[in-house]
Protein backbone atom coordinates (compact mmCIF):
# COMPACT_ATOMS: atom_id res chain seq x y z
CA UNK A 1 0.00 0.00 0.00
CA UNK A 2 1.58 3.35 -1.06
CA UNK A 3 2.63 5.75 1.67
CA UNK A 4 0.57 8.94 2.07
CA UNK A 5 2.66 12.00 1.03
CA UNK A 6 3.87 14.14 3.96
CA UNK A 7 2.30 17.33 2.60
CA UNK A 8 -1.08 15.55 2.39
CA UNK A 9 -0.86 14.62 6.08
CA UNK A 10 0.12 18.20 6.95
CA UNK A 11 -2.81 19.62 4.96
CA UNK A 12 -5.22 17.25 6.69
CA UNK A 13 -3.83 18.30 10.07
CA UNK A 14 -4.21 22.00 9.29
CA UNK A 15 -7.73 21.43 8.00
CA UNK A 16 -8.54 19.57 11.23
CA UNK A 17 -7.15 22.42 13.33
CA UNK A 18 -9.27 24.98 11.49
CA UNK A 19 -12.42 22.94 11.97
CA UNK A 20 -14.79 24.18 14.69
CA UNK A 21 -14.87 20.59 15.95
CA UNK A 22 -11.08 20.38 16.42
CA UNK A 23 -10.22 18.92 19.85
CA UNK A 24 -9.01 21.53 22.32
CA UNK A 25 -5.98 19.40 23.24
CA UNK A 26 -4.88 19.21 19.59
CA UNK A 27 -5.17 23.00 19.22
CA UNK A 28 -3.22 23.53 22.45
CA UNK A 29 -0.40 21.30 21.24
CA UNK A 30 -0.33 23.18 17.92
CA UNK A 31 -0.29 26.54 19.76
CA UNK A 32 2.70 25.44 21.85
CA UNK A 33 4.56 24.07 18.80
CA UNK A 34 4.60 20.54 20.23
CA UNK A 35 3.00 18.55 17.41
CA UNK A 36 5.27 15.66 16.24
CA UNK A 37 5.64 16.92 12.66
CA UNK A 38 8.42 18.56 10.66
CA UNK A 39 9.47 22.15 11.25
CA UNK A 40 7.51 23.76 8.41
CA UNK A 41 4.42 21.72 9.24
CA UNK A 42 4.61 22.84 12.88
CA UNK A 43 4.67 26.41 11.60
CA UNK A 44 1.69 25.72 9.38
CA UNK A 45 -0.23 24.23 12.30
CA UNK A 46 0.74 27.16 14.54
CA UNK A 47 -0.58 29.68 12.01
CA UNK A 48 -3.84 27.73 11.88
CA UNK A 49 -4.52 28.48 15.55
CA UNK A 50 -3.18 32.04 15.81
CA UNK A 51 -6.72 33.33 15.50
CA UNK A 52 -8.35 30.51 17.45
CA UNK A 53 -11.72 31.18 19.04
CA UNK A 54 -10.27 30.16 22.40
CA UNK A 55 -8.39 33.21 23.67
CA UNK A 56 -5.92 31.10 25.67
CA UNK A 57 -5.04 28.99 22.62
CA UNK A 58 -4.59 32.13 20.49
CA UNK A 59 -2.44 33.82 23.16
CA UNK A 60 -0.29 30.70 23.52
CA UNK A 61 0.16 30.58 19.73
CA UNK A 62 1.29 34.23 19.66
CA UNK A 63 3.86 33.60 22.39
CA UNK A 64 5.16 30.58 20.50
CA UNK A 65 5.47 32.57 17.27
CA UNK A 66 7.41 35.32 19.06
CA UNK A 67 9.88 32.73 20.38
CA UNK A 68 10.56 31.10 17.00
CA UNK A 69 13.98 32.04 15.52
CA UNK A 70 13.76 34.40 12.56
CA UNK A 71 15.68 31.94 10.37
CA UNK A 72 12.96 29.33 10.93
CA UNK A 73 10.21 31.76 9.98
CA UNK A 74 12.18 32.86 6.92
CA UNK A 75 12.75 29.26 5.91
CA UNK A 76 9.02 28.65 6.03
CA UNK A 77 8.29 31.78 3.98
CA UNK A 78 10.94 30.99 1.36
CA UNK A 79 10.93 27.21 1.24
CA UNK A 80 7.80 25.96 3.03
CA UNK A 81 5.40 26.69 0.17
CA UNK A 82 3.09 28.83 2.30
CA UNK A 83 -0.38 29.70 1.04
CA UNK A 84 -1.63 33.25 0.48
CA UNK A 85 -3.61 32.94 3.69
CA UNK A 86 -0.58 31.80 5.72
CA UNK A 87 1.57 34.63 4.37
CA UNK A 88 -1.18 37.08 5.27
CA UNK A 89 -1.37 35.69 8.82
CA UNK A 90 2.41 36.00 9.25
CA UNK A 91 2.29 39.62 8.06
CA UNK A 92 -0.46 40.42 10.55
CA UNK A 93 1.26 38.86 13.57
CA UNK A 94 4.88 39.90 13.05
CA UNK A 95 6.42 43.34 13.36
CA UNK A 96 9.95 42.16 12.55
CA UNK A 97 11.26 44.01 9.45
CA UNK A 98 13.22 40.95 8.31
CA UNK A 99 10.11 38.75 8.34
CA UNK A 100 7.90 41.36 6.69
CA UNK A 101 10.48 41.87 3.95
CA UNK A 102 10.47 38.13 3.19
CA UNK A 103 6.66 38.17 2.98
CA UNK A 104 6.73 41.10 0.55
CA UNK A 105 9.35 39.44 -1.64
CA UNK A 106 7.43 36.16 -1.82
CA UNK A 107 5.71 35.77 -5.19
CA UNK A 108 2.77 33.99 -3.57
CA UNK A 109 1.84 36.92 -1.34
CA UNK A 110 -1.54 38.24 -2.47
CA UNK A 111 -2.07 41.75 -3.81
CA UNK A 112 -4.58 42.30 -1.00
CA UNK A 113 -1.93 41.55 1.64
CA UNK A 114 0.55 43.89 0.00
CA UNK A 115 -2.08 46.61 -0.29
CA UNK A 116 -2.73 46.41 3.44
CA UNK A 117 0.99 46.48 4.27
CA UNK A 118 1.76 49.31 1.85
CA UNK A 119 0.05 51.92 3.99
CA UNK A 120 2.09 51.16 7.14
CA UNK A 121 5.43 49.44 6.42
CA UNK A 122 8.73 51.28 6.79
CA UNK A 123 12.43 50.59 6.28
CA UNK A 124 13.54 47.48 4.38
CA UNK A 125 9.99 46.08 3.86
CA UNK A 126 8.90 49.39 2.35
CA UNK A 127 11.96 49.41 0.10
CA UNK A 128 11.24 45.84 -1.05
CA UNK A 129 7.72 46.85 -2.04
CA UNK A 130 8.77 50.03 -3.84
CA UNK A 131 11.30 48.25 -6.07
CA UNK A 132 8.84 45.51 -7.02
CA UNK A 133 7.78 47.29 -10.21
CA UNK A 134 5.97 44.25 -11.58
CA UNK A 135 3.55 44.27 -8.64
CA UNK A 136 3.17 48.05 -8.67
CA UNK A 137 2.32 48.11 -12.37
CA UNK A 138 -0.11 45.24 -12.00
CA UNK A 139 -1.88 46.90 -9.07
CA UNK A 140 -1.51 50.71 -9.24
CA UNK A 141 -3.47 50.99 -5.98
CA UNK A 142 -0.24 49.93 -4.25
CA UNK A 143 1.41 53.14 -5.44
CA UNK A 144 -1.42 55.21 -4.00
CA UNK A 145 -1.26 53.31 -0.68
CA UNK A 146 2.50 53.81 -0.43
CA UNK A 147 2.20 57.52 -1.20
CA UNK A 148 -0.32 57.83 1.65
CA UNK A 149 1.99 55.98 4.05
CA UNK A 150 3.13 58.47 6.74
CA UNK A 151 6.40 56.54 7.04
CA UNK A 152 7.27 56.82 3.32
CA UNK A 153 10.92 57.77 2.81
CA UNK A 154 11.75 60.83 0.70
CA UNK A 155 13.67 58.76 -1.86
CA UNK A 156 10.80 56.26 -2.01
CA UNK A 157 8.31 59.03 -2.75
CA UNK A 158 10.56 60.30 -5.55
CA UNK A 159 10.79 56.87 -7.16
CA UNK A 160 7.05 56.29 -6.90
CA UNK A 161 6.35 59.69 -8.48
CA UNK A 162 8.76 58.79 -11.31
CA UNK A 163 7.07 55.43 -11.77
CA UNK A 164 3.59 56.93 -11.92
CA UNK A 165 4.73 59.65 -14.30
CA UNK A 166 6.50 57.21 -16.64
CA UNK A 167 3.94 54.42 -16.75
CA UNK A 168 0.59 56.06 -16.16
CA UNK A 169 0.72 59.80 -16.83
CA UNK A 170 2.92 59.53 -19.92
CA UNK A 171 1.05 56.46 -21.14
CA UNK A 172 -2.22 58.41 -20.97
CA UNK A 173 -0.66 61.20 -23.03
CA UNK A 174 0.72 58.69 -25.55
CA UNK A 175 -2.69 57.10 -26.00
CA UNK A 176 -4.26 60.52 -26.52
CA UNK A 177 -1.63 61.40 -29.12
CA UNK A 178 -2.20 58.11 -30.90
CA UNK A 179 -5.96 58.75 -30.91
CA UNK A 180 -5.50 62.23 -32.38
CA UNK A 181 -3.14 60.89 -35.01
CA UNK A 182 -5.61 58.19 -36.04
CA UNK A 183 -8.35 60.78 -36.36
CA UNK A 184 -6.05 62.97 -38.43
CA UNK A 185 -5.11 60.13 -40.76
CA UNK A 186 -8.75 59.17 -41.16
CA UNK A 187 -9.57 62.78 -42.04
CA UNK A 188 -6.77 62.90 -44.60
CA UNK A 189 -8.03 59.67 -46.14
CA UNK A 190 -11.51 61.16 -46.45
CA UNK A 191 -10.08 64.35 -47.98
CA UNK A 192 -8.04 62.38 -50.52
CA UNK A 193 -11.07 60.31 -51.40
CA UNK A 194 -12.96 63.56 -52.02
CA UNK A 195 -10.20 64.87 -54.32
CA UNK A 196 -8.34 66.99 -51.80
CA UNK A 197 -4.73 65.87 -52.28
CA UNK A 198 -1.78 67.68 -50.78
CA UNK A 199 1.18 68.17 -53.07
CA UNK A 200 3.66 67.15 -50.42
CA UNK A 201 4.21 66.86 -46.69
CA UNK A 202 5.17 70.54 -46.38
CA UNK A 203 1.95 71.81 -47.90
CA UNK A 204 -0.01 69.35 -45.78
CA UNK A 205 1.62 70.68 -42.64
CA UNK A 206 0.89 74.25 -43.70
CA UNK A 207 -2.75 73.43 -44.32
CA UNK A 208 -2.99 71.78 -40.94
CA UNK A 209 -1.47 74.83 -39.28
CA UNK A 210 -4.05 77.07 -40.95
CA UNK A 211 -6.84 74.90 -39.64
CA UNK A 212 -5.34 74.90 -36.14
CA UNK A 213 -4.47 71.21 -36.19
CA UNK A 214 -0.96 70.00 -35.36
CA UNK A 215 0.85 66.93 -36.58
CA UNK A 216 1.89 64.44 -33.96
CA UNK A 217 4.84 62.15 -34.14
CA UNK A 218 3.90 58.59 -34.95
CA UNK A 219 4.61 55.86 -32.43
CA UNK A 220 7.50 53.60 -33.27
CA UNK A 221 6.52 50.24 -34.65
CA UNK A 222 6.42 47.58 -31.98
CA UNK A 223 9.81 45.86 -32.03
CA UNK A 224 10.13 42.11 -32.10
CA UNK A 225 12.20 40.13 -29.63
CA UNK A 226 14.28 38.08 -32.04
CA UNK A 227 17.99 38.29 -31.29
CA UNK A 228 19.65 39.07 -34.63
CA UNK A 229 22.96 40.32 -33.33
CA UNK A 230 23.95 42.59 -30.48
CA UNK A 231 23.87 45.70 -32.65
CA UNK A 232 20.33 45.02 -33.75
CA UNK A 233 19.27 44.39 -30.15
CA UNK A 234 20.68 47.77 -29.13
CA UNK A 235 18.80 49.48 -31.96
CA UNK A 236 15.56 47.75 -31.06
CA UNK A 237 15.79 48.58 -27.38
CA UNK A 238 16.72 52.20 -28.11
CA UNK A 239 13.27 52.95 -29.57
CA UNK A 240 11.29 51.17 -26.83
CA UNK A 241 9.23 52.92 -24.21
CA UNK A 242 10.00 52.26 -20.54
CA UNK A 243 6.96 50.00 -20.28
CA UNK A 244 8.13 47.92 -23.24
CA UNK A 245 11.61 47.64 -21.74
CA UNK A 246 10.19 46.40 -18.43
CA UNK A 247 8.15 43.78 -20.27
CA UNK A 248 11.24 42.74 -22.22
CA UNK A 249 13.23 42.49 -18.99
CA UNK A 250 10.70 39.90 -17.81
CA UNK A 251 10.42 37.91 -21.03
CA UNK A 252 13.55 38.59 -23.05
CA UNK A 253 16.83 36.80 -23.63
CA UNK A 254 20.07 36.84 -21.68
CA UNK A 255 21.60 39.28 -24.18
CA UNK A 256 18.64 41.63 -23.87
CA UNK A 257 18.80 41.55 -20.07
CA UNK A 258 22.50 42.37 -20.20
CA UNK A 259 21.68 45.57 -22.09
CA UNK A 260 18.61 46.48 -20.04
CA UNK A 261 20.41 46.14 -16.69
CA UNK A 262 22.42 49.25 -17.61
CA UNK A 263 19.40 51.30 -18.68
CA UNK A 264 19.40 54.87 -17.44
CA UNK A 265 15.95 54.36 -15.95
CA UNK A 266 16.30 52.37 -12.72
CA UNK A 267 12.77 51.03 -13.12
CA UNK A 268 14.01 49.10 -16.14
CA UNK A 269 17.28 47.90 -14.65
CA UNK A 270 15.61 46.71 -11.44
CA UNK A 271 12.98 44.88 -13.50
CA UNK A 272 15.79 42.72 -14.91
CA UNK A 273 16.47 41.36 -11.41
CA UNK A 274 12.80 40.38 -11.12
CA UNK A 275 13.00 38.08 -14.15
CA UNK A 276 12.16 34.52 -13.10
CA UNK A 277 14.54 32.99 -15.63
CA UNK A 278 17.62 35.02 -14.69
CA UNK A 279 20.51 32.74 -13.68
CA UNK A 280 23.22 32.95 -11.02
CA UNK A 281 25.76 33.22 -13.82
CA UNK A 282 24.03 36.34 -15.13
CA UNK A 283 23.92 37.83 -11.63
CA UNK A 284 27.65 37.19 -11.28
CA UNK A 285 28.27 39.05 -14.56
CA UNK A 286 26.07 41.93 -13.44
CA UNK A 287 28.01 42.17 -10.16
CA UNK A 288 31.21 42.66 -12.16
CA UNK A 289 29.80 45.56 -14.21
CA UNK A 290 31.19 48.94 -13.14
CA UNK A 291 28.71 51.31 -14.77
CA UNK A 292 25.52 50.37 -12.95
CA UNK A 293 23.55 52.35 -10.40
CA UNK A 294 24.36 51.50 -6.77
CA UNK A 295 20.76 50.47 -6.25
CA UNK A 296 21.33 47.42 -8.47
CA UNK A 297 24.11 46.13 -6.21
CA UNK A 298 21.99 46.86 -3.13
CA UNK A 299 19.13 44.82 -4.54
CA UNK A 300 21.39 41.86 -5.32
CA UNK A 301 22.95 41.99 -1.85
CA UNK A 302 19.49 41.94 -0.27
CA UNK A 303 18.59 38.62 -1.87
CA UNK A 304 19.89 35.79 0.31
CA UNK A 305 19.95 33.11 -2.39
CA UNK A 306 22.28 35.27 -4.47
CA UNK A 307 24.51 36.78 -1.83
CA UNK A 308 25.39 33.36 -0.41
CA UNK A 309 27.08 32.35 -3.69
CA UNK A 310 30.91 32.65 -3.39
CA UNK A 311 31.34 33.78 -7.00
CA UNK A 312 28.80 36.56 -6.56
CA UNK A 313 30.48 37.66 -3.31
CA UNK A 314 33.86 37.76 -5.05
CA UNK A 315 32.45 39.69 -8.03
CA UNK A 316 30.98 42.34 -5.74
CA UNK A 317 34.05 42.72 -3.54
CA UNK A 318 36.38 43.10 -6.54
CA UNK A 319 34.17 45.68 -8.24
CA UNK A 320 35.31 49.21 -7.25
CA UNK A 321 31.87 50.59 -8.15
CA UNK A 322 30.06 48.62 -5.43
CA UNK A 323 29.45 50.64 -2.23
CA UNK A 324 31.59 49.73 0.79
CA UNK A 325 28.58 49.03 2.98
CA UNK A 326 27.96 46.02 0.72
CA UNK A 327 31.51 44.80 0.13
CA UNK A 328 33.19 45.20 3.52
CA UNK A 329 31.05 42.60 5.33
CA UNK A 330 31.73 40.10 2.53
CA UNK A 331 35.52 40.18 2.67
CA UNK A 332 35.63 37.75 5.61
CA UNK A 333 33.97 35.04 3.51
CA UNK A 334 36.69 35.01 0.85
CA UNK A 335 39.48 32.44 0.59
CA UNK A 336 43.19 32.97 1.21
CA UNK A 337 44.08 33.39 -2.46
CA UNK A 338 41.27 35.86 -3.06
CA UNK A 339 42.21 37.85 0.05
CA UNK A 340 45.82 38.02 -1.09
CA UNK A 341 44.82 39.31 -4.54
CA UNK A 342 42.40 41.86 -3.10
CA UNK A 343 44.97 43.19 -0.62
CA UNK A 344 47.23 44.04 -3.58
CA UNK A 345 44.58 45.42 -5.94
CA UNK A 346 45.12 49.18 -6.15
CA UNK A 347 41.86 49.60 -8.05
CA UNK A 348 39.95 48.82 -4.87
CA UNK A 349 39.26 51.15 -1.97
CA UNK A 350 41.85 51.28 0.80
CA UNK A 351 39.24 50.07 3.29
CA UNK A 352 38.74 46.86 1.31
CA UNK A 353 42.47 46.22 0.94
CA UNK A 354 43.14 46.90 4.62
CA UNK A 355 40.33 44.60 5.71
CA UNK A 356 41.58 41.87 3.39
CA UNK A 357 45.12 42.16 4.82
CA UNK A 358 43.82 42.05 8.37
CA UNK A 359 41.71 38.93 7.77
CA UNK A 360 44.57 37.33 5.86
CA UNK A 361 46.94 37.90 8.79
CA UNK A 362 44.37 36.47 11.21
CA UNK A 363 43.93 33.35 9.11
CA UNK A 364 47.67 32.88 8.81
CA UNK A 365 48.12 33.34 12.53
CA UNK A 366 45.32 30.89 13.27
Amino acid sequence: MPETPRYAVANELVAALRSPDAPLELRQFAARGLLPVERDDRMRALLAVLQDADSEVAASARRTLEAIPLDDISHFIDEGEPTESELDIVSRHSEDPFVLERVIRNRLTSDETLLRMASTVAGAPQEALIINQVRLLRQPELIDALLENPNLAIDGRRRLDELREEFFDKETRRREQARLRREEEEQRARDEAAGVVFADAASAEAAAAESGEGFLEGAAAEPGIEAVGLGEIYKRIAVMTVKEKVELAQQGTKEERRILIADMNRVVSLAVLRCESITNSEIEQICAMRHLHAEIYQEIAAKREWIKKPKIQHALVTNPAVPLNITLPMVKYLGMRELRNISRDRNLAEGIRTTARKILDEKRGG
